[in-house]
This record gives C-alpha cells, sequence and structure tokens, in this order.
C-alpha cells in the first residue's frame, strides 16, 4: 500500500514538475504574447531579389534568402530581407511561388546583377508583429487567416500576396495588402 501511494506521489511531482519546466521554457521563447492585427498607412516600397516558383522543400529559395540575409548584415545593401508569397490558384498543391529580396532602404543602391527589381504600392495594409521565437510563433495560415479576418471586419479585401519582412534581430512583420 505504501509503495503505490510513493508512485503516484513521485510521478505526480515528476509531471508538475515538467509542466513547470515546459512552461517556463515556452515563456521565455515568448510565446505568451499576444498577436494583434494593426492598420498601416499605405506605403511604396522597392524590393530587390528573385522569383522562386518551386517545391515546399526545395534548397534554392533557403540558399538565397541566406545569401541577402547575409548581404544585408555585412552591409553590402541597405535594407531589410524581405519574402513575398503569392497566393496563385493555379500552381499545383506542392508547389509554392515566392519573390525572395531585400527592402531597400534608400533609393539608390548597388545591386547585384542577378536581381530583379520591383515597385510595390500599397493602399492600406495590415500587419502583424512577431518577436517571439520561431518554435512558438503561429503558423503562416493563422496568420494570414487573422490578417483576413480584420480586413473583412474593415469592409476591405486583402491582395493576393503577404509580405514578410524578416529584421536582424530575428522579428518578424507579415503584412497583408489592400486592393
Amino acid at each position: 500500500m505504501n509503495v503505490t501511494l510513493s508512485r503516484y506521489f513521485y510521478l505526480s511531482l515528476i509531471i508538475l514538475f515538467l509542466t513547470i519546466i515546459i512552461g517556463s521554457v515556452y515563456y521565455m521563447l515568448g510565446g505568451f504574447e499576444e498577436v494583434k492585427v494593426y492598420k498601416l498607412d499605405p506605403i511604396n516600397r522597392t524590393v530587390a531579389g528573385k522569383m522562386f516558383i518551386t517545391h515546399y522543400t526545395d534548397q534554392a529559395p533557403i540558399d538565397f534568402g541566406t545569401e541577402c540575409r547575409e548581404m544585408v548584415a555585412n552591409g553590402d545593401i541597405d535594407g531589410t530581407l524581405t519574402i513575398i508569397t503569392f497566393q496563385n490558384d493555379t500552381l499545383p498543391k506542392n508547389k509554392i511561388a515566392r519573390f525572395i529580396g531585400i527592402s531597400l532602404a534608400a533609393e539608390m543602391s548597388e545591386i547585384p546583377e542577378n536581381f530583379e527589381v520591383r515597385q510595390f504600392q500599397s493602399n492600406s495594409r495590415y500587419a502583424v508583429f512577431l518577436s517571439m521565437h520561431v518554435l512558438v510563433q503561429p503558423r503562416p495560415h493563422k496568420i494570414e487567416a487573422m490578417l483576413h479576418a480584420k480586413a473583412q471586419e474593415e469592409g476591405d479585401e486583402l491582395d493576393d500576396f503577404f509580405m514578410e519582412i524578416r529584421f536582424p534581430d530575428n522579428s518578424l512583420t507579415v503584412e497583408g495588402w489592400t486592393r
């Protein structure tokens, strides 16, 4: 009888300590931060980069994104890493269309030869600012659903792309632009 009682006691202690440890790690990674959607003013953004229409797991966009991040970190180009994901119904389910590049901070920048420059003009836009660790961030489809819901609540319709702006401190802004 005593052995059974001590087994349950130690099992409950282990479960309690694991819960406290997991909760603490989740808290330290920023998992309890509230995610809010903000309506922002119009903006013009110039992005230099490359278009990729590839399989979700293809390595080429990841390598190019790493190259862009290094250019920004080294000061070769003044700007921030930007990933524009297009919602394209004509692509097969296992493909994704992305424009990966650098949002230019200055109007005049030296851009590598293999980069394409695109201008983006928004009307109003909706944004989510995420500063928590990647492990506890909401998944992209959840963020996109939040942006769509806020836009519908305000009587707006979002365009067919989402813009991720990744800052050097690993924080992230996801924007949905109105038509």
